[in-house]
């Protein structure tokens, strides 16, 4: 939990000063983002000091607080998912869906409790709006694992 506490005001700061100072990304122009290439989310991975591996064309691997997430970046949407190895009940899953906006969890087939969230760029987002994206997923994670009893 610490490593949330440390990281988190540190990943929305890179987040934004790579946002603001990306030659793609002009957010003091007002410009908005409607696609996010592979070379800019490996910027802005890197940006927020994460240590990520690339698994496959758009698709990303990396540790939150020793949790395993995934980023798969289709180019005008981005998706984040985790799954945990922690049995939890239906009841807990539901309750965490009533009560929290942005992600929504589920049991996977093998009745293990999964995150998601999702971010639409078609429309066109703005810096703040992406920036708020990464720092949602990485307090959500922090979260769901205290929701569900799993915690390293």
């Amino acid at each position: 939990m610490h490593f949330f506490r440390r990281t988190l005001p540190a990943l929305v700061t890179a987040g934004a000063a790579f946002l603001l100072t990306s030659s793609e990304v002009r957010a003091d122009q007002g410009e908005i983002i409607k696609e996010l290439s592979a070379t800019n989310t490996e910027r802005i991975l890197e940006a927020l000091k994460i240590e990520y591996s690339e698994v496959s064309a758009g698709t990303y691997r990396f540790n939150l607080g020793g949790y395993k997430t995934l980023l798969f970046n289709k180019g005008k949407n981005l998706r984040f998912y985790a799954s945990f190895k922690k049995k939890t009940t239906l009841g807990r899953i539901n309750d965490w869906n009533a009560s929290k906006r942005y992600t929504r969890a589920y049991l996977d087939k093998d009745g293990d409790p999964v995150l998601e969230a999702d971010l639409d760029l078609e429309g066109g987002v703005s810096y703040g709006a992406l920036a708020e994206f990464f720092k949602t997923w990485v307090t959500s994670v922090n979260l769901f694992t205290q929701h569900i009893g799993f915690q390293n």
